[in-house]
C-alpha cells in the first residue's frame, strides 16, 4: 500500500516563513494605500475594531506565534510611525500613553493567547500525521504480507492439487498393472511409465530368444530413430541385460554406452527371482524434469514392471495345471491341448469326426481395463447357449481376445452352422454394451475318419 511523501519544508527568511513575510508585507501596503486614498488618512485609528487586527488573527491562526508577533510589530509600526496624536491638555501622561499602546497591547496578547492554542493545535495534528503515517506504513506491511500469505497459499493449493491428482493417476496406472495375465500388463506399461516419469520419448523392449525386441516405441519421429533390437554384441545389451545396471546420461560412463540411444535405460529385473525380461528406455524428457528424483523414479517404475510381469507369469503357470476358469466359463489355455489330444485320440479309436472354431475378437484391447474380463465372459455364455454340452471352449495363449472351441463327433459342414449359431449368439451378447467389436470365426477340421471307421458303415 502507498503512504504519500512527506511535504517539503517551507522556505524561510531569519525564521520566519517567506509566504507569511509576503503576506503581511501586501496586507499592510493594501490597507495604508487605501487609509491614504479612500478613508481619512489616520492610519483607521477612529474604527474599531481596527483592521490590522485582520493580518495579526489570520497569521496566529496559520502560522503560529512567531509570524503573529512579527504581523503584530509589523502593525503596530504602520500604525504608529509618523502617526502620533498630540496629547490632549485635559489627558494626563498615563491615560495618553494608555490610548496609544492599547491596540498594540491587544495585539500581543491576542497573539500569544491564540499563536499558542494554535501552536499545540499543530503540534498534535504533527503528531497525529505522525501516527497516519506509521498507521499506513504498518497497513502497507500487513497488506503485503497478506498478498504473500495469499499467494503462498495458492501455491499450496496447486500444489496439493497437483499432488491429489498425481495420486488419482498413479492409483489408476496402479491398477492397470496391477493384472494376472502378462499382456494386460504390459498393456498398462504405457500409463503408469507416464504417469511416474512423463517422458517425451521411450520405449519398451522384451527380452526374446536372447534380442531385445521392441514392445512400446513411444514419441519418436520416426521408427529409424534409434535402435529397434539389440543383441549381445551390443554395448547397451551388455550393460543393461548382462550386468542389470541402470543407466543414466548425466554419468560420464553411461553416457558412452548410451551414446545416442536416450537419456536412461533399466533392465526390468525380478527382484524375486533375479529374471530379466526386458529393458525400459528413455529418450527424451523435459530439461527440468532430468534429475536425481527422476533417477530414482526410473529405477522404481523398472522395479514396478518387472515385479508386476514376473507375477502374471507365476500365475499363468499356474493357472496352466488348471483345468477350469470359473471368472470367464472357459477352460484353461494350458488344458487345452491336453483335452484336445484326448479327444483326438478317442476319436481315431472309436470313428467319429473332430472340428474347431477358432473365434477372434477384434478392438478389445482399446477397451478400459476394467471392462475386458467382460469379453472372456460373453464368450463363455454364448457357447453355454449355442452349442452342445460336450462342445470345449478354451482360452488360448497366443492373444487375449482369441478362443478355440472343440466341436466332438461334428463333421465340418455341421460345425460351419455351429459356428454361425455362436457368432451370432456372441453378437447379440455384446452388441449392448460394446458394439465397436467385430468377431470372425474360422472352420478347422482336426480328423476326419476314414469312411469304413464312421459309425454306421458295413
Amino acid at each position: 500500500m502507498d503512504t504519500a511523501s512527506p511535504p517539503k519544508p517551507p522556505r524561510r527568511m531569519g525564521g520566519w516563513r517567506i509566504t507569511a513575510l509576503l503576506e503581511i508585507a501586501v496586507f499592510l501596503a493594501g490597507a495604508l494605500l487605501l487609509d491614504r486614498y479612500v478613508f481619512a488618512s489616520d492610519r483607521f485609528a477612529s474604527v474599531q475594531p481596527h483592521p490590522f487586527w485582520i493580518i495579526i488573527l489570520l497569521m496566529a491562526a496559520q502560522y503560529g506565534t512567531g509570524e503573529a508577533l512579527l504581523a503584530a510589530v509589523a502593525s503596530t509600526a504602520a500604525l504608529l510611525i509618523g502617526n502620533i496624536p498630540d496629547q490632549p491638555i485635559d489627558q494626563d501622561i498615563y491615560a495618553y500613553i494608555l490610548e496609544l499602546a492599547r491596540n498594540p497591547i491587544l495585539w500581543l496578547l491576542t497573539v500569544v493567547f491564540i499563536g499558542e492554542i494554535g501552536r499545540r493545535h499543530r503540534n498534535r495534528i504533527a503528531e497525529l500525521s505522525g501516527r497516519l503515517v506509521e498507521t499506513e506504513q504498518h497497513i502497507g506491511t500487513l497488506d503485503d504480507a497478506y498478498r504473500k500469505l495469499a499467494a503462498a497459499k495458492t501455491r499450496l493449493e496447486v500444489r496439493v492439487a497437483g499432488q491429489m491428482k498425481t495420486v488419482v493417476s498413479l492409483y489408476q496406472a496402479a491398477r492397470a498393472i496391477d493384472r494376472l495375465a502378462p499382456e494386460e500388463v504390459l498393456t498398462g506399461v504405457d500409463q503408469i511409465i507416464r504417469t511416474i516419469l512423463d517422458p517425451q520419448q521411450y520405449s519398451v523392449f522384451l527380452l526374446e530368444d536372447g534380442r531385445l525386441q521392441p514392445l512400446i516405441t513411444e514419441g519418436w519421429a520416426t521408427p529409424e530413430q534409434y535402435g529397434r533390437r539389440f543383441d549381445s554384441n551390443s554395448a547397451l545389451f551388455r550393460a543393461v541385460i548382462g550386468q542389470q545396471r541402470m543407466l543414466n546420461a548425466s554419468q560420464p560412463e553411461d553416457l558412452d554406452i548410451l551414446a545416442d540411444e536416450g537419456l536412461m535405460a533399466g533392465p526390468l529385473l525380478s527382484a524375486d527371482t533375479g529374471e530379466v525380461f526386458g529393458m525400459v528406455k528413455v529418450e527424451q524428457i523435459g530439461f527440468l524434469d532430468f534429475n536425481l528424483s527422476t533417477v530414482e523414479n526410473f529405477r522404481v517404475t523398472c522395479d514396478w514392471i518387472a515385479t508386476a510381469y514376473a507375477h502374471a507369469l507365476r500365475f499363468r503357470k499356474a493357472e496352466a495345471g488348471s483345468a477350469y476358469d470359473s471368472s470367464r466359463s472357459l477352460f484353461a489355455a494350458g488344458f487345452r491341448e491336453r483335452q484336445t489330444r484326448i479327444v483326438l485320440d478317442l476319436a481315431r479309436r472309436i470313428g467319429f469326426p473332430v472340428s474347431a472354431l477358432r473365434l477372434s475378437v477384434q478392438g478389445a484391447e482399446q477397451l478400459p481395463a476394467s471392462r475386458r474380463p467382460e469379453i472372456s465372459a460373453a464368450v463363455g455364455q454364448a457357447v453355454h447357449a449355442a452349442l452342445r454340452d460336450t462342445d470345449l471352449a478354451f482360452e488360448t495363449r497366443a492373444s487375449g481376445w482369441d478362443y478355440d472351441v472343440v466341436l466332438p463327433a461334428t463333421p465340418h459342414r455341421h460345425a460351419t452352422i455351429a459356428g454361425d449359431k455362436l457368432k451370432t449368439e456372441l453378437t447379440a451378447l455384446l452388441a449392448r454394451e460394446h458394439p465397436g467389436l467385430r468377431i470372425s470365426i474360422a472352420v478347422h477340421r482336426l480328423y476326419d475318419p476314414p469312411a469304413d471307421d464312421r459309425p454306421g458303415a458295413p
